[in-house]
């Protein structure tokens, strides 16, 4: 079996597969485990695969192949530690590790995935400093892909270090541990918009039944795997298969995930998930759609997008294309198609020939997309599911750049200004594109369709806008989705630029009050397709004292821009990237300016930066593993205060702290210091509980 991405989903042998997996081990070595006895045990109970907590050997390997199941392989290594600034030979050594497992191992049928880390504690990041973090994950992603490129690779994260998406990985893998099945369920969504264009995994969710009964167990994990497939997930991982649990070389007693006993008898869990069937995305009683298309002069691109459109895996749906006044043969190439309804019109803009497929169409929801996409073909049973959950008159979803083949696509697929979404929040959009636009057709009727003031771009803000206004909402379905091929040239994308700066001049002109100096002034968060990772400058809500369970990226009006594909991605046509960012930037508004709109650029807000920086650092040690906590602890209980300044977590007079610990498998943990001055009562502090100082360095800007 062969796992690929594709989309927003996970492909097994080239069909859309939902992962069902459980966590196996580390075990101490008197657990009895083997993948001989427990493999087949495994797949008996319903799953597909394994992940594990090191890089395995071929015996685990052959087994896993043997027995139809695939490995989801995490790299262990000191990420744990400061790998950044202190002993960067960490890193250096996970790489070589990696790259030299994945030499010997890439064409194992064994191997599914690969898993860079594992939740690199919030702290040590907050150390290491973030976007430094997310850049060598990024970086040992990159090099994996090297070696194997059909192998998908992400990083296992978790809520409190959300910002550490790394821009390169395959896939979005969280871990979440909640407890409340609802709870779990509304937090899901966000994810799709963290993921950006490509897949959620949920690589861990678990309950431990030495705090809570065993039949809670059994409710909570179904519920969870059927949450997370209802959610358009890629694949949900149980955490454990074992109560045996192996932890920084200790053996756990205290914990108990598994959905076996230590002695090793069944939980009630298991038994549940050996019956659950996963139901299918697609709602018992599935709407019927019309899908609407509008060329002009589309001839070679028409046909694909027509082909997709048939390939959809929907039970009740028409074709419709409109042929606005093409000149190129594309009125002969419809004419020869079968299974769609074509439309020919004399030149009439793009928002008439929407109105008149709408006005065609037979179905009770309208979907739109542009001539250049094809839809994924579980589109319409994702929307279906979208609009069978909530009372949004219009869902939408991304529209995902395929990989480009060409150094002239990485440009134009990683330039702005690509058609997007944009969310007030995670489950209601402020703005769908009509690329990937649907809206039920009695809405639709009610605003009087898309204005056909607009020939070419801005009937979909428009029409949103009105949406909106008349007192309906928008949703957001992360797991439908469209492949839009962007500009095939720089000529045309900067012309589609211009058009669309055009466009803004006649928004404006009818909606002035949704526009600021520089352009429209939008409510929610622009998404462009990238995962929401950290970079230089932005700004963390990390809680009191850092320790905020789910901490985000402060409010940003959009997102970072996609950078080049890895296969284009020289000092060259970086260069390049800047021109053609300056020439769309500088001709968009220029064609705003000459057709009426606001010609100002907007200085947008800048996220809000501390000013203190450390001037002095500590390192110490203690051999009973205490550390940041318990010393944290221990200033609060001797004068120490909450700090309110973003960069600091603790503050006593005019001296600011920030303190983390090195997790690793030794009781002598290491806590860093930082201090925005020298503390003489600090050290008399520590020193009399325990603590060691065994280094002190000049700061170096954490």
């Amino acid at each position: 079996m062969r796992l690929t991405v594709h989309g927003k989903h996970f492909h097994l042998d080239g069909r859309p597969h939902f992962l069902r997996t459980v966590t196996y081990g580390p075990f101490p070595e008197t657990s009895g485990h083997s993948p001989e006895k427990d493999f087949p045990q495994i797949r008996s109970a319903g799953f597909d695969s394994i992940r594990v907590y090191a890089l395995p050997d071929r015996h685990l390997l052959d087994h896993a192949a043997q027995n139809n199941l695939i490995i989801i392989t995490t790299h262990a290594w000191g990420h744990g530690c400061d790998f950044i600034t202190e002993n960067p030979s960490l890193l250096d050594q996970a790489r070589r590790d990696l790259t030299a497992w994945l030499e010997s191992h890439k064409d194992h049928p064994g191997l599914g995935a690969i898993l860079v880390g594992n939740e690199i504690p919030s702290d040590m990041a907050r150390w290491m400093t973030p976007w430094k973090v997310n850049q060598a994950l990024d970086d040992l992603i990159r090099a994996c892909q090297k070696v194997i490129p059909s192998i998908p690779v992400g990083y296992a994260n978790f809520p409190t270090t959300e910002y550490l998406e790394p821009p390169s990985a395959d896939f979005t893998a969280f871990n979440i541990y909640l407890e409340d099945g609802e709870a779990l369920e509304s937090y899901l969504p966000r994810l799709h918009h963290l993921a950006g264009d490509r897949p959620v995994y949920l690589t861990e969710f678990g309950l431990d039944t030495n705090r809570n009964p065993e039949d809670v167990q059994a409710t909570l994990l179904p519920t969870a795997l059927k949450s997370t497939r209802a959610a358009g997930f890629a694949g949900a991982t149980l955490y454990a298969w074992s109560d045996h649990w192996l932890n920084n070389g200790q053996t756990m007693d205290d914990w108990s995930f598994g959905l076996i006993r230590r002695d090793g008898s069944e939980k009630p869990a298991l038994t549940a998930l050996r019956k659950l069937v996963l139901p299918t995305p697609l709602p018992l009683n599935p709407p019927r759609f019309s899908i609407i298309i509008c060329t002009r002069n589309g001839a070679g691109r028409i046909e694909t997008c027509i082909k997709a459109c048939r390939d959809i895996d929907y039970p009740d749906f028409e074709i419709i294309v409109v042929n606005d006044g093409s000149t190129d043969g594309t009125a002969k190439l419809l004419d020869q198609q079968k299974e769609i309804r074509a439309f020919h019109l004399e030149p009439s803009g793009l928002s008439a020939a929407r109105n008149h497929g709408a006005a065609k169409a037979t179905g009770e929801i309208l979907a739109f997309t542009d001539d250049d996409c094809r839809p994924d073909e579980q589109w319409l049973t994702w929307l279906a599911r979208a609009y069978s959950e909530s009372n949004h008159a219009a869902i939408g979803g991304p529209n995902l750049a395929p990989k480009p083949n060409s150094l002239v696509l990485a440009l134009t697929t990683a330039a702005p200004g690509a058609p997007t979404h944009v969310m007030i929040d995670d489950l209601t959009a402020e703005h769908l594109p009509g690329c990937h636009l649907s809206v039920k057709k009695s809405a639709f009727a009610q605003i009087e369709g898309f204005d056909p003031i607009f020939h070419t771009a801005g009937d979909d803000v428009d029409f949103c806008w009105r949406l909106r206004d008349a007192g309906f909402t928008l949703g957001f379905s992360g797991a439908s989705f469209v492949w839009h091929h962007r500009r095939a040239t720089p000529w045309k994308y900067l012309k589609q630029q211009m058009e669309y700066g055009h466009a803004e001049a006649l928004l404006f002109k009818k909606h002035p009050h949704r526009f600021s100096e520089g352009g429209i002034r939008w409510e929610g968060c622009v998404y462009r397709g990238i995962a929401l990772g950290i970079e230089p400058g932005d700004f963390i809500y990390s809680g009191p004292t850092g320790e905020a369970p789910y901490q985000s990226l402060g409010k940003m009006l959009r997102q970072p821009m996609r950078g080049l594909h890895p296969n284009f991605d020289t000092p060259i046509t970086r260069i390049l990237l800047t021109l053609l960012c300056w020439l769309q930037n500088h001709l968009r508004h220029w064609k705003r300016k000459q057709n009426g709109g606001p010609s100002t650029r907007s200085n947008w807000p800048k996220s809000p930066l501390a000013d203190s920086q450390p001037t002095s650092q500590l390192i110490l040690t203690h051999t009973d593993c205490l550390g940041r906590h318990e010393l944290y602890r221990l200033l609060l209980e001797n004068g120490w205060q909450n700090c309110s300044d973003p960069d600091f977590d603790l503050q006593c007079g005019s001296c600011k702290l920030l303190a983390a610990t090195e997790q690793t498998s030794t009781p002598a943990n290491r806590t860093f210091i930082a201090l925005s001055e020298p503390s003489s009562d600090l050290n008399t502090l520590v020193l009399k509980n325990g603590f060691v100082t065994s280094n002190c360095m000049e700061a170096n800007g954490h």
